[in-house]
């Protein structure tokens, strides 16, 4: 009996190396691989696709949370602070999974070739997930596949993204990206409130201004952004500025209560207390307990 997309893609992704990220060299395509359960790890998602082709995944945003069993896709189409769990996975049978930042330009190029789609909903969440077709799984097993060649690699990985993107948007989950389609789509404004929460993030918060530059009524906006989202505004703004503490916290050696100032804290104790409800554990156990996984890793 010939292997299944999924099993094939499963592996030739077991094939490219040990825990960790793997690039596969066309793009900016990765292999995650984790050999045990994560904790709860709060990261920035851009516009992706993630097919857990092994293990398991739990991913929360807000008011939004999806479980992704293998085989499921999830599809990303705003930055989203997100905090994300893996649940299965061990030695023997690793998380596995393909993660491919999207290309907004490229979706944008298919405007004039995609299908209408009648039913497409608008406010759709930014995240969402749902087992994937037959059709992207075989996509996205030969560009794998492809990747391990390097000799047809830069010539054929180009090609093998565009179809891995056109797979998307002809998807039924695909609705979420064909709005970025349409010109007038409220998603769009959200798109760019969020370009500009993120370009300031240690300034204060206007939602009144935001409402302005999108063209809506502050309760509109409001009701569009969390409807995108699942985060008001202001809680946007505040699960950035914590995953931006937390990444200089756990990289770098700047004191916590000039970090917590830099992100746009007032007062440290106040940060500490939302750093701590965010991620479980303090800033200065967030940092302690990084320092004791590198002081671990063996040299070289």
């Amino acid at each position: 009996m010939p292997l299944s997309p999924l099993r094939i893609a499963q592996e030739n992704a077991l094939s490219t190396g040990q825990d960790g990220v793997s690039p596969l060299g066309i793009g900016e395509a990765v292999i995650l691989r984790r050999s045990a359960p994560s904790e709860i790890e709060g990261t920035l998602y851009r516009p992706l696709l993630c097919l857990i082709l092994q293990g398991a995944k739990d991913v929360y945003a807000g008011a939004i949370s999806v479980h992704c069993p293998a085989g499921n896709a999830i599809i990303v189409s705003h930055e989203l602070p997100v905090l994300s769990r893996i649940t299965q996975a061990s030695a023997g049978q690793p998380y596995t999974a393909f993660v491919l930042p999207l290309d907004l330009a490229l979706l944008r190029g298919f405007y004039d070739l995609v299908p209408d789609f009648p039913d497409d909903a608008e406010n759709a969440p930014a995240m969402t997930t749902h087992p994937a077709e037959p059709a992207l799984l075989d996509a996205i097993a030969r560009f794998i596949a492809l990747s391990q060649d390097r000799s047809e690699a830069p010539l054929l990985g180009p090609i093998h993204m565009q179809e891995i993107h056109a797979r998307l948007l002809l998807s039924p989950q695909g609705a979420l990206l064909r709005r970025f389609l349409r010109r007038e789509d409220p998603s769009k404004q959200v798109t760019r409130a969020i370009a500009s929460i993120r370009a300031s993030i240690d300034g204060p918060l206007s939602v009144t201004t935001l409402a302005d530059h999108a063209g809506m009524s502050k309760s509109s906006f409001h009701a569009h952004f969390k409807a995108v989202t699942g985060l008001t505004p202001g809680q946007y703004q505040k699960d950035v500025r914590l995953l931006e503490a937390q990444r200089r916290i756990t990289e770098g050696n700047d004191a916590i209560s000039a970090i917590a100032f830099d992100v746009g804290y007032e007062s440290p104790a106040h940060f500490s207390r939302d750093y701590t409800r965010k991620f479980g554990r303090s800033p200065r156990d967030d940092r302690a307990a990084r320092r004791q996984v590198l002081e671990s890793a063996p040299a070289g």
